[in-house]
């Protein structure tokens, strides 16, 4: 046992885990808090009707569905009057002018709930996408920053989108939104396009913060090309973006020469994944629709034509500004048939034949007046980009101020922009090649609304850490110009420091016990710290009385016990120092196994949480240290087992982090084991038995304390980089000795690594 935990503490956490499991919970809660939020936001909305042609067929093909089990089928004659395939049976394929992901949606969603209305399972399905993705964005954010407070930011994230993206809470859609040219809140079609966007994109955020072994990195590749594959069914060529986002996947992941080769044939791969899922459904649905029909595949019309949409899109800027487009044309579906029919009036709306019509129509326009249409382009980009200004200047800050720092999230960082880059060109394309309307910004939200999560968290990370930064970097200067003190002709091996405060009972065996223990070249350092009984009496009178071998040093202190503990550090001689209490809580058995520490361990902990330790505690006294243990892992991402025991400290480091101590109360030891492990120190636990006055005595921890742990933890959580960048251990180590090497001893003690106690 005792040589497994020896290796486990030379080795650390992998490169995977950045903090204790009880921290990622938390991030997890925060997300789960989110999701909550936005799933009961998005139900509580009404109905979200869609237009007009489009709603009779939503509803046509529902109903048809429910009666025949078949997607994407109408009624012969019912749903929109322009998507109206000739048929000879009472059953005719419908949607194939749209997107049909949506349409497939709400007719499954039947079974589920009942209702003889598509728009219940569309708002759940909406709901349930919105909501998902945010369960792991806190966890993908901190990952990125290593740092949990980066993840706790996202809290905030619901009240950002309401302040840069037009009045929504909701995260990567504008799904609800509606303006004074769109009037129409954008409802599931568009809305679902882009949740399944945002879904896919936060994903690979959260895969690329992993070191991906290949079949992890294969299996992850795939998951993201199916999801990109059903994308693609909500909206054309939707996932296509995110397929190719695959590609920074296996740049991370890899190395060598054909570094480069293998991303962008992973990138590619995932392409053509997701092209066949989408090829792959929709022969399914259209085999059953040819069962259902009678119709022939080769009958079936084209779904989603290009050159309708390219074509109104020449309307700039008359559906934004009233004013009428250079061009001629009108923004109107009916305006596109009408000229269709100029040249067939036997055409069929939405037909290859028709898409060719309106091709020809588009093309002359432009050769018509090609600058000018290149003008149009441009100013519907400004148009979008104005739309979205708030939250780019955002993103563009938040990238900037983390960016500039030399730290390993910058390659993180950089991934994250790479990932949302392919869906950010492709979310362009809709609003500037047709019409920069609300509807047509799915991919632009999806992207956008992941780039201003990791911008949050940026802001966030850099605001916090680049005061530490700084004050970090002045203080090790100022460290380096101070010469160190000579060292006294009557070396102190070990200071013990004990503060006591109403300990009258107690002070006077343990310092007979002491006594008894410690050497001359040891000193006793008594810190009295705000007593109301006679312990300052006894204290003087022990004093007058002293003969043990160990020199006895009184002092008077502040009220607090960082305040005692602070007073007598710094006091301190020693080469090393424990820090104990008043009533010796583990007799000197902690002092034992310090003893048998290796000179060049710097901090260690006499740990209750130690599996050896014989510990019996009340359920009560068993509830407050797990409650404990939870919040200091989950907000400062300790892995120290029980940071409120006795120390054992090199005294240079120890009188130098005194010197910087903030603490004055029951956080102060915590604050000590935080700043060790924010130096890469090993802090070592080792095995005690508590006294038996201690087993049976009651709790002297009351509620004022667990108020004041939490608040003393949040404040720890924000300056604990205060320590990052400090080392203050060039006295305690040779100059060519590792931070953390451990020296072997004939007798090494039971040691337990933090985190695995």
């Amino acid at each position: 046992m005792t040589k497994t935990l020896a290796n486990e503490a030379r080795t650390g956490p992998t490169s995977n885990t950045f903090w204790p499991r009880s921290t990622s919970l938390f991030l997890l809660f925060v997300g789960l808090v989110l999701a909550v939020v936005s799933f009961t936001v998005v139900l509580n909305m009404p109905e979200l009707p869609w237009h007009s042609a489009r709603d009779a067929e939503l509803r046509a093909t529902y109903d048809a569905y429910r009666s025949t089990g078949t997607l994407l089928i109408k009624e012969t004659g019912s749903g929109s009057y322009y998507t109206q395939a000739p048929a000879s049976g009472p059953w005719s394929s419908a949607a194939w002018d749209d997107d049909p992901g949506s349409y497939m949606i709400a007719s499954l969603m039947s079974h589920i709930t009942g209702s003889e209305s598509p728009y219940p399972g569309l708002g759940l399905v909406q709901a349930l996408l919105v909501s998902i993705p945010l369960i792991w964005l806190p966890m993908a954010v901190a990952r990125i920053f290593r740092r949990a407070r980066a993840g706790y930011a996202m809290l905030l994230l619901p009240a950002l989108l309401w302040i840069v993206n037009n009045g929504t809470i909701l995260v990567g859609t504008e799904y609800g939104l509606s303006d004074e040219v769109a009037t129409l809140r954008v409802y599931a079609l568009y809305g679902i396009a882009a949740s399944m966007a945002f879904l896919s994109l936060t994903l690979l955020l959260l895969f690329s913060t992993y070191r991906l072994r290949l079949p992890a990195l294969i299996g992850a590749s795939v998951l993201i090309g199916v999801l990109a594959g059903f994308g693609n069914l909500a909206r054309s060529l939707s996932g296509m973006g995110i397929a190719a986002a695959v590609a920074v996947l296996w740049w991370l992941n890899t190395t060598g020469r054909w570094r480069w080769a293998k991303a962008l044939a992973a990138g590619v791969l995932a392409m053509v994944l997701a092209f066949g899922v989408q090829t792959g459904v929709m022969s399914a649905v259209n085999s059953g629709r040819v069962a259902a029909t009678g119709e022939s595949l080769e009958q079936l019309p084209d779904a989603h034509g290009v050159w309708h949409p390219l074509y109104l899109g020449l309307a700039w800027p008359e559906p934004i500004t009233g004013q009428p487009s250079r061009f001629g044309i009108e923004w109107s579906d009916e305006f596109g048939w009408n000229k269709a029919r100029e040249v067939n009036p036997e055409v069929i709306i939405a037909s290859e034949e028709y898409d060719l019509i309106l091709k020809d129509y588009y093309l002359d326009a432009v050769a018509s007046d090609p600058i000018g249409a290149v003008k149009l382009y441009v100013q519907k980009t400004l148009f979008v980009i104005k739309h979205f200004g708030a939250m780019i200047a955002f993103i563009i800050v938040g990238f900037v101020l983390a960016l500039t720092r030399r730290s390993p999230q910058r390659r993180r960082l950089v991934a994250a922009l790479a990932i949302a880059l392919p869906t950010l060109a492709l979310g362009f394309v809709p609003p500037v090649l047709v019409m920069p309307y609300l509807y047509y910004y799915s991919e632009l939200s999806a992207a956008l609304g992941m780039l201003s999560a990791v911008a949050l968290g940026a802001l966030v990370w850099s605001i916090t850490s680049m005061p530490s930064h700084v004050r970090a970097l002045e203080r090790t200067r100022l460290s380096a110009r101070t010469e160190p003190a000579a060292v006294p002709a009557d070396r102190i091996r070990l200071s013990v420091v004990i503060p006591t405060r109403n300990g009258e009972q107690v002070i006077g065996e343990t310092l007979a016990t002491l006594g008894r223990t410690l050497n001359a070249d040891d000193e006793i350092v008594v810190v009295e710290n705000g007593s109301t009984d006679r312990t300052t009496s006894a204290l003087e009178r022990l004093a007058a009385e002293w003969v043990a071998p160990p020199a006895l040093v009184v002092l008077h202190s502040a009220p607090g016990l960082g305040e005692a503990l602070r007073t007598g550090l710094l006091t301190t001689r020693g080469d090393r120092v424990l820090l104990s209490a008043d009533d010796l809580p583990f007799g000197v058995t902690d002092l034992d196994q310090f003893r048998k520490l290796p000179t060049s361990d710097v901090v260690a902990i006499g740990s209750k949480a130690h599996p050896h330790s014989n510990v019996v505690r009340g359920w009560r006294r068993s509830v407050q240290s797990r409650i404990f243990r939870f919040l200091r892992e989950a907000l400062l991402q300790s892995r120290v087992g029980d940071s409120q025991g006795t120390i054992w400290v090199a005294g240079p480091w120890g009188r130098s982090f005194a010197l910087q101590s903030r603490e004055t109360g029951l956080m102060w030891t915590t604050e000590l084991v935080l700043a060790a492990e924010q130096q890469g120190i090993r802090v070592v636990e080792v095995p005690v038995t508590l006294s038996g006055g201690h087993e049976k005595g009651a709790s002297r921890f009351r509620f004022s304390d667990a108020w004041q742990s939490v608040v003393g933890f949040t404040r720890l959580a924000i300056y604990k980089d205060d320590y990052c960048n400090e080392d203050w251990t060039r006295s305690t180590r040779a100059d060519d000795e590792p931070l953390t090497a451990v020296a072997v001893d004939p007798e090494p003690p039971v040691v337990a690594p933090a985190g695995n106690v």
